[in-house]
């Protein structure tokens, strides 16, 4: 295994999404047995039905390269997104409704862009992470940024992307956040 395609696995928004999210509810406030409770609903649904999919879908490999497969694939997981913002309001969390709703708009943009151009998820999928990070816990967190250019990288080696593209997928997750965050403190 090569070094950008072991990059492109661990840092893969399957693993990178899920983790974020299991981090944002033990900081909306989930402890304990709650916490426990969603983190087992929240695997089945937010990993294991993704993962299950991917395996058994398997449009173009692994990733998703051929575009045309792409909306289907984001369309599953928007449905799959209103599960999660139910779960988040049957645990009556608005923090982590809040971040379901993000995470319903950004893969809502990745399907409109999909339909005209391929943008990197990867670099979109890690740029979201690292910008929530950076949002939730302050500036001192900068030295993650260096995921999102390495990851850009590794996309780039492989061939699955190119310049153009990891800096739209990374760009556009950033930007979202950014309009998502001062829409959150306007309201």
């Amino acid at each position: 295994m090569t070094l950008s395609l072991l990059i492109s696995r661990l840092l893969d928004p399957l693993w990178v999404i899920p983790a974020i999210t299991a981090l944002g509810a033990y900081r909306s406030g989930l402890v304990g047995e709650a916490l426990s409770r969603f983190l087992l609903i929240f695997a089945v649904f937010m990993v294991g039905i993704p993962l299950v999919l991917r395996l058994l879908y398997r449009p173009s490999g692994w990733d998703i390269s051929d575009r045309a497969h792409r909306p289907k694939a984001l369309v599953i997981l928007l449905l799959l997104g209103i599960v999660y913002i139910i779960l988040a309001r049957i645990f009556g969390n608005a923090k982590l409704m809040h971040l379901f709703v993000l995470y319903e708009l950004w893969m809502a943009g990745f399907l409109v862009i999909s339909f005209f151009w391929k943008i990197s998820g990867h670099a979109g999928g890690i740029a979201l992470a690292v910008g929530l990070l950076i949002v939730w816990y302050g500036w001192i967190w900068w030295p993650i940024l260096f995921l999102v250019p390495l990851m850009g990288w590794a996309r780039m080696v492989s061939k699955n992307h190119t310049i153009a593209q990891v800096t739209a997928g990374a760009l556009y997750s950033w930007i979202l956040l950014l309009g998502y965050e001062i829409g959150q403190s306007i309201f």
